[in-house]
């Protein structure tokens, strides 16, 4: 099991992060478009959807989520 961290870019250029539980990256990527959906009340125009980090599924694995630019 992986866990994803993907990068979802909305009509207006707004980003949202949406992690993912999943056994391979085609479910993962299928996973973000059910999250989405079940997160907004009117489905939002996707521009794109990037896998922006993947990692094993291990004790004390996770992600942190920025909105502060990285130098």
């Amino acid at each position: 099991m992986n866990l994803y961290r993907f990068e979802v870019t909305l009509k207006g250029n707004e980003v949202i992060h949406v992690v993912i539980a999943a056994e391979n990256d085609e479910d993962a990527f299928r996973l973000v478009d059910v999250e989405i959906e079940k997160h907004f009340l009117k489905l939002p125009e996707i521009q794109d959807i990037s896998l922006y980090e993947k990692k094993k599924i291990r004790k004390g694995n996770g992600f942190v989520l920025s909105r502060l630019e990285t130098a």
